[in-house]
């Protein structure tokens, strides 16, 4: 008899939790829901977070996320350093300079116009880590430039919008510090964020290679490439680059991977972090440029705060959002689930966040969130933490590039003057093939 009834109350404790999980899963889809339809991405997620805490009985779990989120402080230094950094470089003008000189050699290799057009921003956006701002600075150059080439508008935009995934091999990626602090966490060892970019890199630039010749291809199946007639010219090839102001904004990048790759060489430089090197290049920015170091303090510390207001709140809201995914329940059901194959993990970590990036217009919501919530758990899969967390980060990056309601897409397409659509239908067969590429050479078949 007492058998029975605890057959009966354990059943229904095993009902009350799956009832639970549902309604958590309900919760996720109405937070797409909301997302899609542009409402406040961090509003979205910290509310979503509450709700399936309160509904778990656990609210103090909403708030214990709410502070970890926010006192993440390799995230914090290494996101908010960046943009401070990239605030100095636009208030010198050294973006601009940089944006002009690489695409200078443009002019002469009018063959390979889209693909080179792709590898400039891509290469631009590794120094410069904001794909709407890059955009919008490397843009405004090569977009008129191609289109006065014979480009039809929306391949030159699609051709930018392409090149706007480079920052994945920035440090200042959130995604990058971010997977850098689980892998420690995990491997209960030191990893520095360059040994995260270092993994990935090869990957990276070969699916950037892949998607700009496959690209190519396609302004040439489309006859895209040539015989535009752009209604009028501009002269932006007028544009006095300045080398010096054109090489600041490489400067800090380069003195990282220089320290990573030769540590006992130079130790001072392997000392370096990512914030050291952001201060490094700002200050270098304004004495080279000769600006108001005033202004220029300004825009540094309005660059720290638009960091942690816009990329930090986004990893504050995932966290509480992924603290209510746990009190639910769903996060112990997908792992549980993912634990059965280890195909079923890495697919879930390619599949899941190109998903959300491509319906949502952005990558660093659904990325940060799953590599919050499964990507700690992926030596029970029997996967690498440093590959699934990078395979996750491509697959939002590129998953970006496809999606019509991205903030880089609408700059790219005004630019062009060409709607959204038309761009990321010449993007999405490239987009795609990079990420099969990217998956191949991080997980493996």
């Amino acid at each position: 008899m007492r058998q029975k009834i605890a057959c009966r109350q354990g059943q229904g404790c095993q009902g009350d939790k799956a009832m639970l999980t549902y309604f958590g899963l309900l919760i996720i889809i109405l937070t797409i829901v909301a997302m899609i339809k542009k409402v406040e991405s961090r509003l979205v997620l910290i509310a979503a977070g509450f709700i399936m805490a309160v509904a778990a009985l656990a609210p103090m779990a909403a708030f214990n996320g709410l502070t970890k989120g926010m006192t993440e402080s390799n995230l914090i230094c290494n996101i908010c350093s960046v943009m401070a950094f990239a605030f100095v470089m636009k208030y010198t003008g050294c973006d601009l300079h940089l944006s002009n000189a690489v695409s200078k050699p443009l002019y002469k290799v009018r063959l390979i116009l889209v693909p080179g057009a792709t590898f400039v921003t891509f290469f631009v956006n590794i120094s410069l880590p904001s794909a709407a701002g890059v955009a919008a600075a490397v843009g405004s150059v090569i977009i008129p430039l191609l289109m006065r080439m014979g480009v039809h508008p929306a391949m030159a935009g699609a051709a930018v919008l392409m090149g706007t995934y480079g920052s994945i091999l920035s440090p200042g990626l959130p995604h990058n510090p971010f997977v850098a602090e689980i892998a420690t966490k995990v491997l209960q060892r030191d990893v520095p964020v360059m040994e995260v970019i270092t993994r990935h890199s090869m990957a990276s630039v070969t699916t950037v290679i892949v998607a700009g010749l496959l690209l190519w291809g396609v302004s040439i199946f489309l006859k895209e490439g040539k015989g535009y007639v752009p209604p009028t010219t501009t002269n932006e090839e007028n544009f006095k680059v300045n080398p010096l102001y054109a090489v600041i904004p490489i400067v800090p990048v380069a003195m990282l991977i220089t320290g990573a790759l030769f540590p006992e060489q130079l130790p001072a430089l392997a000392a370096l972090r990512v914030e050291h090197t952001m201060l490094f290049g700002a200050a270098l920015g304004l004495v080279a440029t000769r600006k108001n170091p005033m202004d220029g303090s300004r825009q540094f510390f309005a660059g720290l705060g638009k960091g942690y207001a816009d990329i930090m709140g986004i990893v504050i809201a995932a966290a509480v959002f992924v603290a209510g995914m746990k009190a639910t329940g769903v996060v112990d059901a997908g792992i549980e689930l993912m634990k059965t194959s280890e195909d079923a993990a890495t697919l879930a970590a390619l599949l899941g966040p190109w998903a959300m990036a491509v319906v949502c217009g952005s990558g660093n919501a659904a990325t940060i969130a799953f590599n919050e919530a499964v990507t700690v758990s992926a030596p029970a899969f029997g996967v690498d933490v440093i590959d699934m967390g990078a395979l996750a980060t491509l697959a939002g990056c590129i998953g970006r590039c496809m999606s019509p309601i991205a903030g880089v897409t609408f700059v790219c397409a005004g630019l062009c003057g060409a709607n959204p659509m038309e761009l990321v239908k010449r993007t999405c067969l490239p987009c795609l093939a990079g990420l099969v590429v990217g998956y191949a050479m991080l997980i493996g078949f």
